[in-house]
């Protein structure tokens, strides 16, 4: 039998990238929306606030603005339900105790959804770092940018939790989370740039620590760009579309060492949005992947806080 999942806050992500996933998929079946005015979820059954937290869901998915994020991850895990968020989980750690704390005393999953970690892609780099034979990664350029959006969108109000810095650099920040593993950095090593109308528009991070030197842009009101690029002694590796993934543009790996170079093609058929919920069916109820998803969020907050608490 198929596991309910109620939806909170579904918008265009959602619609484009995230429906068609699960009206597919064989685990999970859409069983309510909590209230939404949208005409392409009117064949949905949509719910009052009071009424969606009296439903059995297994499991939620909150697609909603940053601010509301935190409540309803509360009120989900109150209601027994399994919490698939949007990053950022959450933009502080006022209530990040209590919220570990039912997820463990309820057993379940709380989960920060960085679909781009479920990509062949990001396996791949993970893997050729480890290698170890290109001697040592000196340098890291990364950038998650593009044009400036309708100002009518969510991004652009921070009465809602907007911001670019939590669409776009949360995703740089996540590079140390989820593929270097490295939290412990000193504020000290970390120099920034972040230009602001209202709200964080755009801006640069420098990490500059005894591992490698990194470079994060990240923003509105630039050139479309989503890369990452690694500097080693002895080669330099590349990846396009590093973040977010057209279907219809291939991926590929482009190694650049010994004066030639050398291109990896990924499997684009691969859909890391259907990985990332093949493995959530597949694990949530195990206590080390419940585990290990309470970790990561845990690591991605600290990260947040140490770069949104720089002083500029």
């Amino acid at each position: 039998m198929k596991k309910s999942l109620g939806i909170i806050g579904p918008g265009y992500h959602f619609e484009k990238n995230i429906l068609p996933i699960l009206k597919k998929n064989k685990f999970f079946k859409i069983s309510g929306i909590l209230r939404n005015k949208k005409k392409n979820f009117k064949k949905f059954k949509t719910f009052t606030e009071k009424d969606f937290f009296k439903k059995k869901f297994d499991f939620v998915y909150i697609s909603c603005p940053n601010k509301f994020h935190e409540k309803y991850i509360i009120k989900s895990l109150q209601s027994n339900f399994h919490v698939i968020c949007e990053k950022p989980f959450l933009t502080n750690d006022f209530n990040l105790k209590k919220i570990l704390s039912l997820s463990k005393i309820k057993k379940k999953l709380v989960f920060e959804a960085f679909m781009y970690t479920y990509h062949p892609i990001f396996y791949k780099i993970k893997n050729l770092i480890s290698e170890k034979k290109r001697g040592k990664l000196r340098y890291i350029i990364s950038n998650f940018r593009f044009p400036s959006l309708d100002k009518d969108n969510n991004r652009y109000k921070k009465n809602i939790g907007g911001g670019f810095f939590y669409d776009t650099a949360t995703y740089l920040i996540s590079l140390e989370n989820y593929l270097f593993n490295n939290v412990d950095i000193s504020i000290k090593n970390i120099q920034q740039l972040i230009v602001s109308n209202k709200i964080d528009l755009r801006g640069y991070f420098i990490i500059n620590d005894k591992e490698f030197k990194r470079f994060y842009f990240w923003g509105e009101g630039q050139n479309y760009t989503n890369n990452l690029e690694l500097f080693f002694d002895n080669s330099t590796i590349f990846v396009d579309r590093f973040y977010s993934k057209l279907k219809n543009i291939s991926s590929s790996i482009k190694i650049f060492e010994n004066n030639k170079t050398k291109v990896i093609k990924v499997n684009n058929k691969i859909d890391h949005f259907q990985e990332m919920f093949d493995e959530i069916s597949r694990n949530y109820n195990k206590d080390i992947f419940q585990n290990f998803h309470r970790h990561k969020i845990i690591s991605q907050i600290k990260l947040i806080n140490k770069f949104s608490h720089i002083k500029i």
